[in-house]
């Protein structure tokens, strides 16, 4: 123990030797480095000392507060509040969805067409733009011009070159609200040929054509749209329905097909939806999920997929939510198993969504309110799915929506909810209707050559049921033009020439009528007002230019036209104050295949969506026919059938021995005929082969009495009583007056024989009466 006590001390004199040694070197470095650093100092204190001057005080700092902590943000939570923010609706379709199927077509020295385009009335645009897809032939050269117009504003000028070359364009519409419901779209065509005045301009190699992708796209802010007629007008060219899945019951079919036929009559193309259920595929090839909810379960499952099996019920929650869903609809037939059915989705989706559920209620109740109503059985609301508004209709008011949404009383839906409890779409019942009230066209045109006004219009919806058109009388007005040649307006329905007439072109009203006969009449017409003028002066001694016309809104129909015969057009005509929708009960099983062909059946047979009634019978069970009906798939007593089907066999005519048709191995094809019996008169449709056809596009019956109907529409249209159609216009009437005015139509048959009998019987007479006279001289 000493000998380490003595080595530490002998260690710690030598730290302190050391030490002190250390220290000494310091000192002696340190004195030389002070006199370095004073140097400049005593340079400045040999110049004279600044003044001195007064400084500000120095405000005291302020005391370090620490920041607050900020929780890490959800990202669940941030998406849903980003998409409940976010109430933007777009809207994208195409002139073929407008019913426009074949190009626009514009040709000579001047030629204009405008096209009226679809938006919610009254709700302000955003990025709005028409996408113009065309081309033009030059072949005749000289100088040819395209004009594009918004609202009759011109936005688009182009001088076209070459032989032929593209015409597409893309032109911006302004955002400003449209109270009439649309955006009229003009476009306006001018080819000049030759540079002299007086050349001749009557040639045929320039033309411009327009294509139906030409496409409108648009948005507006849901939250603009407060009424159930702004609503309406919203639609693009398609309406979608949507109805629950499964199989529907009776009550609810009937508001479906109804909510249908009203969509196709106000030109909208009819698409189905049913609420998808666990299992079901669903399409996604047209849904683009939101960046900010890919990452986000169940919504992150829709991610670069075209089709997706639902695995449960979040799933389709979460498709009642997303914008540009399969699910997304127009019309809703709300009965009570759609409202639970959304209900208990939306619920799941909640459930999933955990710590965010609270923001998902406020997105839910902006973008799936529907899911959180109540709607009574006789009750139209607006509510809103998939983020977009959708019109909710009751149960049992199909029938009276209908006629409220007719033109007459859709512009008083200004709330967001009624209760219907009666409703007549024409309570006054005029013997005329108007031009003015069958569809949206302006009746002024300036016109230089050429120029149609047209407007297209449904013979039942037009009519209300109350006999066919008559007389056609039309008020017109043109301005007097640059040649001394009067302008002549010519009148066409379906492309049958009724009248044309030389104008005085005074500015003042003229008058043309025209009868209406029964073979240019159908069940969708379109009635064309053509004007032509010379375009030039005597001795071209004037630049040729435009002058107005104008389609006064006095020019209407006249009603009182009698019913045609057992064709399809004297039955469209008996059916138009109302008729009887007849369907299998295997039809509501099969809800989103069936409903299409219902309501494209019923258009062509131009029953009214609102005074219509509806049953269904029991598979192969017949059908006692009364009054006016249309029987799908249904088989049918107590009428004169013209042709039948057997399986997959057609046989046309009855009598066996002279028959039109007998042909074995057809698919994809409906029998459509006209049939009549004592008191009934109807239109039967029976599928040919194992799987019931549905028309992709509108059938159109007219002239016949037989016809095979297929995807594309109607195929053959004949007449197989023999009788000429449209010849016949002597109403039916029930009763022994009906079966005498049948035996005064086929008079044909046994007024002969009956006038040879009654002629001889009167010589019989005669002789018998001058023997007589013999006698008693």
């Amino acid at each position: 123990m000493r000998h380490v006590a003595s080595s530490t001390a002998r260690g710690g004199a030598a730290r302190g030797l050391t030490a002190r040694r250390f220290s000494s070197l310091a000192a002696a470095l340190v004195l030389p480095v002070s006199l370095l650093a004073a140097w400049p100092a005593a340079a400045q204190s040999r110049s004279p000392a600044p003044p001195v001057v007064a400084q500000a005080p120095v405000a005291p700092q302020p005391a370090y507060v620490p920041p607050a902590y900020v929780p890490p943000v959800d990202p669940i939570l941030a998406a849903i509040q980003e998409r409940a923010a976010d109430t933007r609706v777009t809207r994208s379709f195409t002139l073929s969805d407008l019913g426009i199927e074949g190009p626009v077509v514009l040709q000579g020295m001047d030629a204009r067409r405008d096209i009226y385009l679809p938006v919610p009335a009254g709700v302000p645009l955003e990025n709005a733009s028409i996408a113009v897809d065309g081309e033009y032939l030059r072949g005749d050269g000289g100088r040819t011009t395209m004009v594009l117009s918004v609202d009759s504003t011109p936005v688009f000028s182009r001088r076209l070159e070459g032989d032929n070359g593209s015409a597409n364009a893309t032109i911006s519409v302004d955002n400003r609200p449209r109270e009439t419901g649309f955006v009229r779209f003009g476009t306006a065509w001018s080819s000049v040929i030759g540079e002299a005045l007086c050349a001749d301009e009557r040639g045929i190699g320039n033309v411009l054509k327009l294509r139906p992708s030409t496409r409108f796209t648009y948005s507006y802010d849901a939250g603009q749209v407060r009424s159930l007629a702004t609503a309406w007008s919203g639609m693009p060219g398609s309406g979608a329905l949507l109805v629950p899945g499964g199989t529907l019951s009776k009550d609810t079919y009937d508001t479906a097909w109804r909510l249908g036929l009203a969509l196709e009559t106000a030109g909208k193309r009819l698409v189905v939806k049913t609420l998808s259920s666990i299992g079901d595929e669903v399409d996604l090839t047209n849904v683009d999920v939101p960046a900010s909810l890919r990452a986000v379960a169940p919504f992150s499952s829709f991610v670069g997929v075209k089709s997706y099996r639902i695995r449960d019920a979040s799933e389709i929650g979460a498709l009642l939510v997303m914008p540009g869903s399969p699910l997304g609809a127009d019309v809703a037939v709300a009965d009570v198993s759609l409202l639970s059915g959304i209900r208990g989705a939306l619920d799941a989706l909640g459930a999933r969504l955990g710590t965010a559920s609270g923001a998902f209620t406020e997105w839910r109740a902006k973008a799936a309110s529907l899911g959180s109503s109540s709607i009574a059985p006789d009750e139209v609301s607006l509510q809103f799915l998939a983020g977009r508004p959708i019109i909710a209709v009751g149960s049992a008011a199909g029938g009276k929506a209908t006629q409220l949404f007719d033109s007459f009383w859709r512009t008083s839906l200004a709330s967001g909810t009624v209760t219907i409890r009666a409703v007549d779409v024409g309570p006054e019942k005029p013997s005329t209707v108007p031009l003015s009230s069958l569809g949206p066209t302006d009746g002024n045109l300036d016109v230089l050559a050429r120029g149609d006004w047209v407007v297209t219009f449904d013979l039942a919806a037009a009519t209300g049921g109350r006999s066919l058109p008559s007389r056609l009388n039309l008020d017109v007005a043109a301005a007097p033009g640059a040649s001394t040649s009067e302008p002549v307006v010519a009148v066409f329905l379906n492309d049958v020439l009724l009248a044309a007439k030389r104008l005085d072109a005074t500015g003042h009203p003229e008058h043309v009528t025209a009868a209406v006969p029964p073979y240019a009449l159908a069940a969708r017409n379109v009635l064309r007002v053509t004007f032509q003028r010379q375009p030039v002066s005597d001795r071209c001694r004037e630049t040729p230019q435009a002058f107005p016309v104008s389609v006064l809104p006095t020019s209407h129909f006249e009603l009182g036209g009698a019913a045609p015969g057992g064709d399809f057009l004297g039955v469209i005509s008996a059916m138009a104050s109302g008729g009887k929708l007849l369907v299998p009960d295997s039809y509501l099983a099969t809800a989103k295949a069936s409903l299409p062909r219902v309501v494209r059946a019923a258009a062509a047979a131009g029953m009214p969506a609102g005074t219509s009634t509806f049953d269904v019978s029991s598979v192969g069970t017949p059908f006692r026919a009364t009054g006016g009906f249309l029987a799908l798939d249904v088989p049918v007593q107590g009428v004169a059938v013209k042709a039948k089907v057997d399986g997959d066999r057609l046989i046309v005519g009855t009598d066996e021995k002279a028959r039109m048709l007998d042909i074995t191995g057809l698919k994809n094809v409906a029998l459509v005929q006209a049939v009549r019996g004592d008191d009934a008169r109807g239109i039967l449709w029976q599928s040919i082969g194992p799987v019931a056809m549905t028309p992709a596009k509108p059938v159109r019956l007219s002239k016949g009495d037989v016809a095979l109907v297929g995807v594309d529409g109607t195929l053959t249209e004949l007449v197989a009583s023999g009788a000429a159609p449209g010849t016949v216009r002597v109403a039916d009437t029930d009763g022994p007056a009906g079966t005498l005015q049948r035996l005064w139509q086929n008079s044909s048959d046994w007024g002969l024989p009956l006038g040879i009998g009654a002629a001889a019987l009167f010589f019989l007479l005669l002789i018998r009466a001058s023997q007589v006279r013999r006698r008693g001289n």
